[in-house]
């Protein structure tokens, strides 16, 4: 496996920006400098102006909420995840804890500050709020996938497979945790697998140019160019901005 490859994707700790909004979790930079990168681990996030300007709304009424009534929990954790939205983590975090000491049994809490710990690459402390989230609902399919997120940072690559698995088996069409499961698979050097998981996630969701994007880095190891350019091809026509990676 080319280790150029395998270094990339734990070179950072952030969710996924550049490639769309979807759920929460945790983007890899890539790492331009020789063979072919691998998109990051799939998570949330947005550059839309439109909707950064609706966080920004949704944040004034939150605050109004919160004036009216300081003990409103939700509107603490709503806040919370608005500013995440907005890549104000630190304030994200300090509207969490304020939620949590509002109501310490609220998993949604534990599990939004676990994103932004994780966005803030303190991937240890991500874990410890996600297993916190687990710990009072164990059938939160995305606080298992964010926790495999954090432990596949740690290069936990097999701890990261058994919380992905975890994950999976809460639900089964829970395409960004097949998606991340190929990602750790690949790190073990398991290709075979690696394309089953990410054949997974693009019969779950077919426009996941992510997936499309690393089953072809994927091939491309295997030496099945032909395969490889196939996916390539269909991951630039639906994220044209990957044509730069190929």
């Amino acid at each position: 496996m080319n280790k150029t490859k395998c270094d990339e994707v734990s070179r950072g700790y952030t969710f996924i920006k550049i490639l769309g909004f979807t759920v929460v979790v945790f983007l890899m930079l890539v790492n331009i400098s020789g063979s072919v990168p691998f998109a990051g681990i799939s998570n949330f996030g947005s550059n839309n102006v439109s909707i950064l300007n609706k966080y920004d709304e949704a944040i004034k009424a939150y605050d109004k909420e919160i004036e009216i009534n300081p003990q409103n929990s939700t509107a603490w954790n709503n806040k919370g995840l608005a500013l995440d939205n907005l890549n104000k983590l630190g304030e994200a975090i300090i509207a969490y804890d304020k939620a949590i000491e509002l109501n310490s049994h609220n998993s949604r809490s534990w599990y939004g500050k676990g994103v932004a710990l994780g966005k803030l690459g303190k991937s240890d402390e991500a874990i410890a709020a996600f297993d916190k989230a687990i710990e009072l609902n164990s059938l939160d399919s995305m606080a298992w996938n964010g926790k495999g997120n954090a432990l596949i940072i740690l290069n936990n690559y097999n701890g990261a497979i058994k919380a992905y698995d975890k994950a999976i088996k809460i639900n089964p069409h829970n395409s960004k945790a097949w998606y991340n499961k190929g990602l750790a698979l690949y790190h073990l050097n398991k290709l075979d697998e690696a394309i089953k998981a990410y054949d997974k996630a693009i019969k779950i969701n077919p426009h996941n140019s992510k997936a499309w994007y690393n089953k072809g880095n994927v091939l491309d190891d295997l030496g099945k160019s032909g395969e490889a350019i196939k996916a390539y091809d269909k991951a630039i026509k639906l994220d044209p901005q990957l044509r730069s990676l190929v």
